[in-house]
């Protein structure tokens, strides 16, 4: 049987980024480290991180957090999702380190919400309700913007007035067309932002002849992921032997029967060293 790793799996670029930031925070050794919210979608990502010293809280644990001091020096760090200007007014307040792990994907989304809301033009977010880079993004613009998930929320829109029309970096080009048609219908002529992040629609693309070559396809990722679930989603209309999985001991071997070629593959949320030993512990058990 021959296994076969996903030269494009892993963690994106916005994501590799907020994790090297953590770890340089905690090589510091002379503060707290916090993050607001999971580091990253994948339990066993965070679990290691947490070991080494990183603390996860909430937004609604900063109304009684303790300040920094001289004598208690805090870090708190954005993950890549980033956050909505209230967020980082609250952490001002409280005197501690601001560590910036926004995805400059994800800022650039945020800018832009911004300055056509300034413009007073109506926004039409493509993507889902309560994700955190929806929640960032729609901070910056006052909190007005709208999500468009569903068609009911298309037909919360004001027809005919002046509408910015653009999209959560992750989500599928697919969904995005299919909204701005729908947006368009209801509102009329819209002016269109692709914030789709470029590495995920090229990725989406080589992913399809990934899955089609091989018998098998193991997608890893945490349960929490919007991007794993996406990816599974995707690749099961592709391979219908495709099956998402978190850790190694989740692996039903009676899935390998008979099977000449087995894919490995992880979504932007995925560390590299997770998609790894997911390769070695079928080399141990198959070979």
């Amino acid at each position: 049987m021959k296994i076969i790793l996903d030269s494009e799996a892993g963690t994106c670029g916005g994501v590799r980024r907020a994790i090297e930031l953590v770890e340089e925070e905690l090589k510091s050794g002379d503060r707290e480290i916090y993050v607001l919210g999971d580091i990253i979608h994948n339990e066993r990502e965070v679990e290691r991180l947490n070991q080494a010293g990183l603390k996860t809280i909430q937004i609604e644990d900063l109304d009684n957090f303790e300040p920094a001091s001289n004598e208690r020096k805090v870090s708190i760090i954005i993950r890549a999702h980033g956050e909505p200007p209230s967020t980082i007014e609250k952490l001002n307040k409280l005197g501690v380190k601001i560590v910036d792990g926004t995805c400059p994907v994800v800022h650039r989304s945020q800018r832009l919400a911004a300055e056509y809301n300034h413009d007073n033009y109506q926004i039409a977010i493509v993507g889902k309700h309560a994700h955190p880079e929806m929640i960032g993004i729609i901070g910056h613009t006052e909190s007005i913007a709208n999500v468009i998930q569903f068609d009911e929320d298309v037909d919360k829109l004001t027809p005919g007035k002046q509408t910015l029309v653009m999209a959560q970096t992750t989500i599928s080009t697919r969904k995005f067309k299919e909204m701005i048609k729908k947006i368009k219908a209801r509102v009329g002529d819209v002016i269109i932002r692709d914030t789709i992040c470029k590495s995920v629609v090229q990725r989406d693309k080589r992913l399809s002849i990934f899955a089609k070559k091989v018998d098998v396809l193991l997608v890893v990722g945490g349960h929490k992921s919007s991007n794993t679930k996406e990816l599974y989603r995707t690749c099961l209309t592709i391979n219908p032997h495709t099956y998402h999985v978190v850790t190694p001991s989740e692996i039903d071997y009676n899935w390998l029967k008979d099977v000449e070629i087995v894919g490995v593959t992880g979504s932007a949320s995925t560390p590299r060293w997770l998609l790894n030993e997911f390769v070695e512990a079928l080399k141990k058990q198959l070979n």
